[in-house]
């Protein structure tokens, strides 16, 4: 995540006609404040004149990039280098669309091509350290990063790559003076700003956390949505309306709903914005007086606005006041008996190994592969709750292991939950699914790659977020085997130990109940 735009600087023009170059600079004055729409414009006017105007189709190409028109970045860019091979800026710019389209070995030809034209290029150094980074190459990273510094040593990209890594390697005080670095450097470096929040956060400094948190509204995502109504303050509300609207994903959706009662006690009527597929499992979450599904500009009238996740620093959280009392959310129960009556009697593990399908997400999934020591476990019957390309590995499972896949019938979060509520325990990467058996309250093993997300924190196998979680840790980078390993000991205690298995509960006790 870069504080700058991609590189907008270009060699001295080519062009001669004096007409030519005054749109040229206009166009580029456009393009330094922002105004990428009316840029592209005279980029367009400048091309009808001059089709094969190599500052132009450079220009052009990397504003596609700064609006994430990726294919068209990657035609304009691979123009460029072919009308100048030399052109470093060119070689650089192609990188950042290549590693953004999840081809981070093409990027670094790239960013390399562009250093071999140009060594002391700080961007490419610092582009370089950050694929490194993501290919867990942390050493060569941190040098990279250290070495776009010492050429350019008021470079923001380069502290905040820096500190990212840093924060890889377990080096939080280091990695959050990295960020600090980078926000000196540019104030206005949005991901500096969030990657120091998570940090922070990460560290349990939630004085200083939540308020560098609120930064993420800056980005693109959040960004887009605004409304005319203020954004609510916690004061209280006195009857009016409040919409609280998602802007994450399904787990954070989850984990946080919790906070709603907290809103309804402020005197209001709140509407709870969330996904299609989560509407069903929370429609009867405490502290909602109407569900609706997100959408870009909702059709509801209301008199302010929050987004959710700034709930949790509006209220001061800290680690001894997080609203930690589960079930918060209701499962239908018809749904629950329908699955009781389908699932066996062995002890029932319901297992998920693969977040979204993305390069950043890799290193927080494993692979069915790594459950691989569980098998020899006899009485095991494991359930399926993987959804996505990562689901046809159920075809091909570790020798031994009695597994059911369950992909099908899981139609949205409400189905996920029924089976869950029938399950003994629920073993699964940091995904939704985890916060789901969490907030109804049911067993969930939770195995957490060496740099985790910020909500789990450091040094401790509990989780304050949810009683029923015991966290399992990588000790060191992609270790996925001394997890299972430790996950593996810790099932044959609870096999062995005298009333381990879940005893046969109330519906209540797992948040079941009738659907509206």
């Amino acid at each position: 995540m870069n504080c700058k735009n991609p590189n907008i600087n270009n060699p001295k023009s080519e062009i001669r006609s004096p007409k030519l170059k005054d749109l040229l600079q206009e166009a580029l004055k456009l393009h330094h404040v922002g105004n990428l729409a009316a840029a592209a414009k005279f980029y367009n006017e400048l091309l009808e004149k001059q089709p094969d105007n190599i500052d132009a189709i450079f220009l052009l190409g990397t504003l596609n990039l700064q609006q994430g028109s990726l294919d068209a970045a990657h035609m304009f860019l691979k123009k460029a280098i072919t009308l100048k091979p030399d052109h470093a800026s060119a070689h650089n710019n192609l990188g950042t669309v290549l590693k953004e389209q999840g081809k981070p070995d093409e990027a670094m030809v790239s960013y390399n091509r562009a250093l071999t034209l140009k060594p002391d290029y700080a961007m490419a150094h610092s582009n370089i350290g950050n694929v490194l980074k993501e290919h867990g190459k942390l050493d060569e990273a941190s040098a990279s990063c250290r070495r776009a510094i010492s050429l350019k040593p008021d470079y923001a990209d380069a502290h905040n790559n820096l500190g990212s890594t840093l924060q890889n390697q377990g080096k939080l005080d280091e990695a959050i003076m990295s960020y600090s670095r980078a926000i000196e450097s540019n104030p206005d470096c949005i991901s500096a700003h969030i990657n120091r929040s998570l940090a922070l956060l990460l560290t349990e400094n939630f004085e200083e956390g939540w308020p560098e948190y609120e930064w993420r509204l800056h980005t693109k995502n959040c960004a887009s949505k605004t409304f005319q109504q203020t954004r609510w303050d916690g004061s209280p509300l006195n009857g009016k309306s409040i919409l609280v609207h998602v802007e994450q994903g399904f787990g954070d959706t989850i984990q946080f709903v919790r906070y709603l009662p907290m809103v309804k006690a402020q005197g209001g009527y709140v509407i709870f914005e969330c996904q299609k597929k989560l509407l069903r499992l929370l429609r009867n979450c405490a502290g909602i007086d109407k569900i609706i599904e997100s959408t870009s500009k909702p059709d509801v009238k209301f008199d302010t606005h929050v987004p959710l996740l700034s709930l949790p620093g509006i209220f001061g959280t800290t680690l001894d006041s997080i609203p930690s009392d589960v079930p918060y959310t209701m499962v239908d129960s018809m749904l629950v008996e329908q699955w009781k009556m389908r699932l066996g009697d062995d002890f029932k593990i319901g297992i998920v190994w693969t977040g979204r399908p993305t390069f950043k997400d890799r290193y927080r999934s494993c692979s069915l592969a790594d459950f691989a020591p569980l098998t020899g476990i006899p009485g095991l019957t494991f359930y399926s709750l993987q959804k996505g390309p990562a689901s046809v590995e159920v075809f091909n499972p570790p020798w031994g292991m009695k597994i059911i896949n369950l992909e099908n019938e899981l139609n949205d979060f409400a189905d996920t939950a029924a089976v869950i509520a029938n399950l003994d325990l629920v073993i699964s990467t940091d995904t939704a699914v985890v916060h789901l058996a969490g907030a109804i309250g049911k067993p969930i093993w939770t195995l957490l790659h060496s740099a985790p997300d910020w909500r789990w924190f450091l040094n401790r196998d509990d989780s304050p977020w949810y009683p029923g979680m015991r966290l399992f840790r990588q000790t060191k980078l992609n270790d996925w085997a001394g997890v299972f390993d430790q996950v593996k000991e810790a099932l044959l205690y609870k096999l062995t130990t005298k009333g381990c298995r879940q005893p046969k509960v109330s519906s209540k006790q797992y948040a079941v109940g009738s659907s509206k």
